[in-house]
C-alpha cells in the first residue's frame, strides 16, 4: 500500500531530490518517468518566504489557487494518506469543472486538513482514448467500448537481503468509459489482465 500514496508523485518532481533521481534512476529513465507523470505538489499551508514562488505555478501562497480562473485551473486537487476519501474517485476535484466558489471550498479543506490528511495537486492531462470489448451477459455477446484507462502493475519481491529484487508479476487495466474524467474500477468499467 506504500506504493499507492499519492505523495510519492511530489518526490519525483522535487528539485533538491533531482541529483538523486539521476543516479538511482539514471537520466533516460528519469526523463520517461517524468513523461508519464504529471508534475505534482504537496498542498502544504507552511507559509513561503516573501521573495519565493511555488515552482511551475508562480503562486506565493496555496491560498491564490482559489482566484485562479476556470482555464487556469486544469489542476485536479486529491486527498493523499491513508484516508477512506483516498480510492474509487472520493476526495477528487477538477478544477475546470467546479464553479469558483466549489473549488474554493476544496482548496481550504485542503489546506485544513493537511496536518491530518494531505492533498496533492497535479495538471491535469486528458488521456487518450482506447478502443476495448468487454463480454455482455445480457445480450451474450462481445460489445466495443471507447474508453480510457490506467495501467497498474504489480510487483513482487523475492530473495533476501541484499539480493532482494523486485519483480514485475503482473499489471490490471481499468478502462473507464469515455465519458468519464476520472478512471477508476467503477461498475461500467472493464478491469483485465495484462499481458505483454
Amino acid at each position: 500500500p506504500v506504493f499507492e500514496e499519492k505523495l510519492l508523485f511530489a518526490l519525483l518532481w522535487n528539485r533538491n531530490l533531482r541529483g538523486f533521481w539521476r543516479q538511482e534512476l539514471g537520466e533516460s529513465f528519469l526523463s520517461r518517468l517524468q513523461k508519464a507523470v504529471p508534475y505534482t505538489w504537496v498542498v502544504d499551508p507552511t507559509p513561503l518566504p516573501p521573495h519565493a514562488a511555488i515552482p511551475e505555478l508562480n503562486l506565493t501562497d496555496w491560498r491564490q489557487l482559489m482566484a485562479l480562473s476556470q482555464r487556469e485551473r486544469e489542476l485536479i486537487l486529491k486527498v493523499s494518506g491513508y484516508s477512506e476519501e483516498a480510492w474509487g474517485a472520493r476526495g477528487v476535484y477538477f478544477g475546470s469543472d467546479l464553479s469558483a466558489e466549489q473549488w474554493s471550498v476544496a482548496v481550504q479543506k485542503a489546506l485544513l486538513e493537511f496536518d491530518r490528511t494531505p492533498y496533492v495537486l497535479q495538471r491535469y492531462h486528458k488521456p487518450r482514448l482506447v478502443q476495448s470489448n468487454y463480454w455482455d451477459f445480457e445480450r451474450n455477446q462481445l460489445v466495443p467500448m471507447p474508453g480510457r484507462v490506467r495501467l497498474c502493475p504489480y510487483y513482487f519481491v523475492a530473495g533476501e537481503g541484499d539480493s532482494a529484487r523486485a519483480n514485475l508479476s503482473g499489471v490490471l487495466a481499468t478502462i473507464c468509459p469515455a465519458d468519464k474524467k476520472i478512471i477508476h474500477g467503477m461498475k461500467d468499467a472493464i478491469l483485465a489482465p495484462c499481458t505483454a
